[in-house]
């Protein structure tokens, strides 16, 4: 059904291009293609990196993969989520990349492309063991801060944070692409959070939002394999 849905996007992309819309409200594709585009980067391992001054990552790479179709030099602007979703409100930048989430109450503020990835955080079992059954009084491992161990503990688990996920004895609680990386085997129906992930673009730049999820379709298939193989 996802397949489908994102298809049908990419008809109507290709349908809007032909006709010429849809458009911008301040000629933001316009002015990129061939320019400068203003990218805020909310530094978020693995979605984004900051190496001297160059966003990478997941998104990172996205966003330059873009930049070369539309022959244009990227500003990278590295910041806190707020304050970079705020200047893009103002039309400061042009687009904020950092594992942002569609759920986010910003999406009334700013435009959000579709989400192009959920990532889904599910508890896997102790190393070389099957994944728990129930989480009831289990000691769960999660890395330091994880807001999954409220999930944990709704789930009546006792959550520990940790500092190296690969050393610990215990269940982990992580996405399942880091559970793969761990080898632990999950148990799909402990999912405890789902976070579908989105760029976000100015309200109103409805050609250039199309541009870059025409970007997210034609790469969200790498997604999934570059995440499993550790892309840091």
């Amino acid at each position: 059904m996802a397949s489908f849905r994102w298809t049908k996007c990419f008809l109507v992309v290709v349908l809007c291009n032909a006709c010429d819309l849809p458009r911008d409200s301040d000629g933001t594709l316009d002015r990129i293609r061939g320019g400068t585009m203003r990218v805020g980067v909310v530094v978020d391992t693995p979605w984004t990196s900051d190496s001297a001054g160059v966003a990478g990552g997941i998104e990172g790479g996205m966003v330059q993969s873009l930049a070369r179709e539309l022959n244009a030099r990227v500003q990278w602007i590295s910041g806190q989520q707020d304050d970079l979703l705020t200047a893009l409100r103002h039309r400061e930048l042009d687009l904020v990349i950092g594992g942002l989430d569609a759920q986010s109450p910003w999406s009334k503020q700013v435009a959000f492309t579709r989400p192009y990835y959920t990532d889904t955080v599910a508890v896997g079992g102790a190393p070389n063991a099957p994944p728990p059954a129930s989480l009831e009084k289990l000691t769960v491992a999660l890395a330091p801060g994880d807001a999954a161990a409220a999930q944990v503990r709704k789930q009546g688990g006792v959550p520990r944070f940790v500092n190296n996920l690969e050393s610990t004895s215990l269940p982990v609680a992580a996405p399942t692409w880091r559970l793969s990386q761990l080898s632990r085997r999950e148990n799909r129906a402990l999912t405890l959070v789902q976070t579908p992930h989105v760029l976000a673009v100015s309200p109103g730049e409805n050609a250039w939002l199309m541009r870059v999820e025409q970007m997210l379709i034609a790469r969200q298939d790498e997604v999934p394999r570059r995440l499993r193989q550790g892309l840091r």
